[in-house]
């Protein structure tokens, strides 16, 4: 297993100590998941931290009550999959799925209490991660609110300039906040080189 992307990931929230990397080293699992695997809520009891090594996957929040209104987010191969838990599962549908063949690293439940205890860079790596997805949330309920369609879609193919390859022009459009007849007419704006 190839550790050098989930230490660079992890050393980038805080410099992580050669005896922090030698025991996630022994405690870390991979996890492969073929492609349209849904991970049940076992998995965040079992790897509460969980680093995309290979692949991509999404989360999609849907209303029960109006089928169609829904918003999702995409995971990309490099970074840390956050963790949901649906309270009101009468009224929504909160489920992640593996888009392309993933491989995923987890850090086991089991260890996570000595992993505080024996390392203090731990406690900030964790505070920044859930920093990072915070943020993620914030910037995205921004970004729908405030920026048009074409500027969301040039955010995302700058951070991602082949998503288009890594997810379906459905999902998206989901996680842009745009029709998906509009992506559709962006897309091929994009693809014939005429960015605004």
């Amino acid at each position: 297993m190839d550790y050098e992307p989930i230490y660079k990931k992890l050393d980038a929230y805080h410099q992580m100590s050669s005896p922090l990397k030698a025991y996630l080293k022994v405690i870390i699992r991979e996890i492969i998941l073929p492609d349209g695997r849904a991970l049940e809520r076992a998995h965040w009891h079992e790897f509460p931290i969980t680093f995309i090594h290979k692949g991509t996957l999404k989360t999609k929040l849907e209303s029960k009550l109006e089928p169609g209104k829904s918003i999702l987010l995409l995971h990309f191969e490099g970074g840390m999959l956050p963790q949901f838990s649906e309270k009101n599962q009468e009224d929504f549908d909160l489920r992640t799925m593996v888009i392309r063949e993933s491989t995923l690293m987890g850090i086991p439940a089991g260890h996570i209490h000595n992993l505080y205890k024996l390392f203090p860079e731990f406690h900030e790596i964790t505070e920044k991660i859930s920093l990072e997805n915070f943020n993620r949330l914030f910037h995205l309920a921004f970004d729908i609110k405030n920026l048009k369609a074409e500027d969301r879609l040039a955010s995302l193919l700058e951070i991602h300039p082949n998503v288009f390859q890594l997810a379906s022009s459905i999902d998206i459009a989901d996680a842009i906040g745009m029709h998906a007849h509009t992506l559709s007419t962006l897309k091929s704006k994009y693809l014939s080189g005429g960015k605004s």
